[in-house]
């Protein structure tokens, strides 16, 4: 019985999948980092890095999309007052260079096509972790939010590629902008 189930839900499937459009995105550009940091960091990472990531998702007709991806940063360089917790901080402020990030995260896309370009906007969930070099317990912070982003993508008219730019806000804590270089599979009847 599970087995006709199973049939069924996958033969009901069909005629969305022929809409669906697999694609994977490169990511190369520049972020600027204003991030608060509780204890043990006690401060702010302040600074401005490279950054690199990827991106794979399912085009769901021609307006929307779901994707996932991973972004990591060269390092960030923060000040602040790293002390364990719990415990009585001095009132130093000191500089800590050479914090590493990295951002997984969750989107929807809203897309609109403009002949051979896609202009886009990505609405989803962030969830940033950041490894402070610090030598402390719990140096390794984590924190989650809100990610707005806006694109434009170039298709090339008889290849799977895309070539683009993206500009990317987590919260209030990182800003950024990326070239983006992608593959996508084709539409049905395009």
């Amino acid at each position: 019985m599970k087995s006709i189930a199973l049939l069924a839900t996958l033969t009901a499937l069909l005629p969305a999948a022929a809409f669906a459009q697999p694609y994977a995105v490169a990511q190369l550009g520049y972020a600027s980092a204003d991030f608060p940091l509780d204890e043990p960091f006690n401060g702010v990472l302040d600074d401005n890095s490279i950054v690199y990531g990827v991106d794979v998702g399912v085009g769901i007709g021609k307006r929307y999309a779901v994707e996932v991806g991973l972004d990591a940063y060269g390092s960030f360089d923060g000040r602040g007052t790293p002390c364990s917790a719990g415990t009585l901080c001095a009132p130093i402020v000191v500089s800590v260079p050479n914090n590493d990030q990295s951002v997984y995260k969750v989107a929807g896309l809203m897309r609109f096509g403009v002949g051979n370009f896609r202009v886009y906007g990505k609405a989803g969930y962030y969830n940033a972790k950041i490894k402070t070099n610090i030598d402390l317990p719990d140096a390794t912070l984590h924190t989650r939010g809100l990610l707005l982003a806006g694109g434009v993508r170039w298709n090339f008219e008889n290849y799977p590629l895309t070539i683009g730019v993206e500009a990317s806000r987590f919260d209030d804590n990182v800003s950024q902008v990326t070239m983006t270089f992608g593959w996508r599979a084709r539409l049905l009847g395009e």
